[in-house]
């Protein structure tokens, strides 16, 4: 019996030992497996960078022409009266002089009765006869005179008929002149447009008998107009010497090019800006095929100003206390601080670098500071969008 229980006592500690001897296997061998893998992953991870990420552009230095967009309304440059320099009784009437008429220089608007005065271009007719008549009955009288006193050594000028000759020519003069007048007054019963018009009113009719320079009617020149705009004192910096020619004019669709003339040497007394003249020939398109302009329109311009030279156009959300970022071949952030020189519509305009290697960034991290070493990065790439603090 006892040498049976050393035997299964034997045999049992024989099979705990080969478990734990296979154990001791299976776990040396996991652990070299973890340990050539794990080698193996480490090599293959690249070293972390752990600058921060930019995105940037081209830096773009440029002569830039400044624009000035101006607006006013559309007004007459000239207007001039309707008015007779005689007295009379109207008997006829262009029916185009009506308001809101447009007539043609050389136009036939209005006429006077031309009765008195065709009458009275005939009465000086019939003086002039008579004076002519009577400088040849004198000159005459003094070529006899001449033959009766060739001899006479104490002859006179009186004797001679003289002075009645002289009489005699400065009536004919007198009576030439008096019909020259009848004439004009004659020509005057008729009035005809001084310039292309717009008939802005009328105040008479048809057998109306009217004093001499009595208003008619009142006539608006066509050939050109006037646009009064008010420029602020930070865009007349930017104005090239006047006159500036080739402005763009547009009002509901109609495009016209205008001339900026002359200040009108006053200012607003509410807004402190200063007034100028855009002038728009023919506004009425009375001549071109361009859409035409109206009196009393609003219209806005766009002027020309200087060029800028060296210059950078930047979107003004770019810009913070008067600085934008650069970034360096290197990729290395430097900051950029110069004045606005010019605000127009979303960006501004300031002094460029005198370097010209930079890109201008675009996306900035979260605390940029001037030398600092980034990533950068493409442009398609999205960056956090809270990085803007300069």
């Amino acid at each position: 019996m006892a040498i049976n229980k050393n035997k299964s006592y034997y045999h049992t500690h024989t099979r705990r030992l080969l478990v734990l001897l296979a154990v001791l296997i299976l776990g040396g061998s996991a652990c070299a497996a973890l340990i050539f893998f794990g080698k193996k992953e480490v090599e293959l991870t690249p070293p972390l960078d752990t600058r921060p990420k930019v995105i940037a552009q081209p830096l773009t230095i440029v002569n830039y022409q400044t624009k000035i967009s101006l607006s006013g309304v559309l007004q007459p440059a000239e207007k001039t009266d309707v008015a007779f320099e005689l007295n009379g009784k109207i008997t006829w009437l262009n029916d185009k002089f009506v308001e809101g008429g447009i007539v043609k220089k050389g136009d036939f608007l209005a006429k006077l009765d031309p009765f008195d005065y065709e009458t009275e271009v005939k009465d000086k007719q019939a003086n002039l006869a008579l004076a002519k008549a009577n400088l040849s009955e004198e000159l005459a009288k003094a070529a006899v005179a001449k033959k009766e006193w060739a001899h006479n050594p104490n002859s006179t000028a009186l004797a001679l008929r003289k002075p009645q000759v002289e009489s005699a020519k400065a009536r004919l003069k007198a009576a030439q002149a008096s019909l020259e007048m009848a004439n004009k007054n004659l020509s005057r019963t008729a009035y005809y447009a001084p310039f292309d018009a717009l008939i802005a009113s009328r105040k008479t009719g048809l057998g109306q008998v009217v004093s001499k320079t009595q208003a008619l009617g009142q006539l608006i020149n066509l050939n050109y107009g006037e646009i009064h705009v008010p420029i602020a004192g930070f865009d007349r910096s930017f104005l090239p010497a006047l006159p500036l020619e080739n402005v763009q004019v547009s009002a509901q669709g109609a495009l016209r090019t205008g001339t900026l003339t002359r200040h009108l040497g006053r200012f607003s007394e509410q807004t402190r800006m200063a007034y100028y003249v855009i002038r728009i020939n023919d506004p009425y398109a009375l001549y071109t095929t361009h859409n035409p302009l109206y009196f009393g329109q609003f219209v806005e311009a766009k002027v020309n100003g200087v060029t800028l030279n060296n210059v950078l156009k930047v979107p003004q959300a770019q810009l913070k206390n008067n600085a934008v970022w650069l970034l360096d071949s290197d990729q290395v952030l430097a900051k950029h601080v110069a004045p606005i020189i010019r605000k127009e519509q979303d960006f501004v305009l300031i002094q460029a670098p005198l370097e010209t290697h930079y890109q201008l960034v675009t996306q900035l991290p979260e605390y940029p500071q001037h030398g600092m070493q980034v990533n950068l990065q493409a442009s398609t790439v999205q960056l956090a969008g809270k990085g803007v603090k300069q």
